[in-house]
């Protein structure tokens, strides 16, 4: 291992060979081998303002990523920046766990306006899965200790610490670690199967079981799988007869990303618990949180003895909280939610469009708002032979082939960035910021009509030549 040191201005004159092989040495050597298979290892963004990155290279990309939902407002928002720069310039005390945060307090009482019914008390951390483990804390001290038990469904993802893995699906990550234990899984979408889940755990003399809190996402996010109609509302119905709190992770869907503020308002209910981040932080603040409703959040930690129970060093930092207030407001002041919804509807019509033009190449097309998904019936009798001659460690199966092909030509030939599906790799996703024009979706429509017109065959050798290029 060779030693080296870096000063920031050193990185701006750091070439693409050299970022790949220090990301190799000291970061994370299969991951460059993934992005290598994309020729993603080569570009670098060197700036990106609204819906476009630029590039190194000089190309300019058109971002229908959103950063996986967390650029809702894009990339560098001006009154993001803005806001930023007065608290530095300001000199704002950043931590102090001493004093009363104003930022925190505003920033919570700005939360409790803006959810419904008497979802009132927040606490603030610093990404997703820290929210999750924080309301899976915060619902086990509400249900004592003979009520720990944790329901979650088999379409789920809450993120990747412990706690949160132990409520998600996810099983190429589970079953490498040791997980919480009293936790149960229903089948997503399935009243039934909760309410015989939850009488199966009551004992004979006490009809209310020993589980603390149902958590699901309201639209299953990483693979844009929605529940059944009316279902949301039979939950909430449920939860409440066994005195079960209800979680709804928003953390990839809050904040107008569904054409809704929060994707449980379109069913009309009020969770127990609710946790946020990604756009929460403006595409610049690593924020995440969870409002709790007034009872619950009181039973808990209401009581001075118990306040402090669940904390951290970096909670309520005061730029990230003057940052999301910032956020919430542009999302209001400029309504985005709104916004995300009208454009939604546009890019349903003119995706559904090709799904009638390639029945052969698409399976279906689902989303809602912003968020959308077109998932690809899989070409791997056609491309398996070319891949495999070139990827026969099997990194082809993980990358679910017909998803990364479409993926690298999106890029390379198109200009535009896009995703795929968590698990399922053949799941092209949609994601841009609520500040995009309908020429830019047409952009991206039009980009993924030129990609289903052509061959497998002529795409994968394209493919293999931009890997061998690398």
């Amino acid at each position: 291992m060779n030693k080296t040191w870096f000063n920031v201005s050193d990185i701006e004159k750091m070439t693409p060979k050299e970022k790949v092989s220090l990301t190799e040495e000291y970061v994370n050597p299969g991951m460059i081998k993934l992005l290598k298979i994309l020729g993603f290892d080569n570009p670098w963004g060197v700036s990106a303002e609204g819906v476009y990155i630029d590039l190194n290279d000089g190309r300019k990309i058109l971002d229908m990523t959103g950063g996986s939902c967390v650029l809702g407002l894009g990339h560098n928002h001006p009154r993001i920046l803005e806001v930023r720069k007065k608290f530095a310039e300001n000199k704002r005390m950043e931590i102090c766990k001493a004093f009363v945060s104003p930022y925190v307090a505003a920033l919570a009482a700005n939360m409790a306006s803006l959810l419904p019914g008497d979802l009132q008390y927040s606490y603030f951390c610093g990404g997703g899965a820290d929210a999750i483990e924080s309301a899976l804390k915060l619902a086990q001290k509400y249900g004592g200790k003979n009520r720990l038990g944790l329901v979650y469904t088999d379409h789920s993802f809450h993120g990747k610490s412990f706690g949160a893995m132990s409520v998600s699906s996810m099983e190429e990550h589970r079953h490498n670690f040791q997980l919480l234990e009293k936790c149960y899984k229903v089948p997503y979408g399935d009243i039934d199967a909760l309410g015989k889940l939850f009488r199966s755990r009551c004992s004979e003399n006490n009809k209310i079981p020993d589980i603390c809190a149902f958590i699901l996402e309201a639209v299953h996010g990483t693979r844009i799988i929605f529940p059944p109609e009316g279902y949301l509302k039979k939950v909430r119905e449920l939860c409440t007869q066994y005195d079960v709190l209800l979680i709804i992770d928003e953390i990839y869907v809050g904040f107008g990303r569904t054409g809704y503020w929060f994707a449980f308002e379109a069913d009309g209910i009020v969770p127990d618990i609710v946790c946020y981040s990604k756009s929460f932080g403006g595409g610049k603040a690593s924020i995440a949180g969870f409002t709790a409703r007034k009872p619950v959040f009181l039973q808990a930690y209401g009581k001075s003895g118990d306040s402090m129970i669940h904390s951290s060093t970096f909670s309520g930092m005061g730029e990230e909280c003057a940052t999301a207030i910032e956020a919430v407001n542009i999302i209001k002041d400029e309504r985005l939610v709104e916004r995300a919804r009208e454009l939604g509807g546009y890019l349903e019509m003119r995706l559904n469009e090709l799904k009638e033009k390639h029945p052969k190449r698409i399976i279906d097309v689902r989303g809602r708002g912003l968020l959308w998904g077109v998932e690809l019936k899989p070409a791997a009798s056609q491309i398996e032979p070319i891949i495999k001659r070139f990827f026969p460690d099997k990194l082809s199966s993980l990358f679910a082939l017909t998803g990364a092909i479409v993926l690298s030509e999106f890029f390379h030939t198109h200009n535009i960035l896009s995703y795929l599906g968590f698990t399922r790799r053949n799941l092209i996703v949609f994601s841009p910021p609520y500040l995009i024009e309908k020429e830019e979706l047409d952009q991206a429509v039009s980009a993924l009509d030129a990609i289903l017109s052509t061959s497998w065959f002529v795409l994968s050798q394209r493919f293999v030549a931009r890997y061998m290029r690398n």
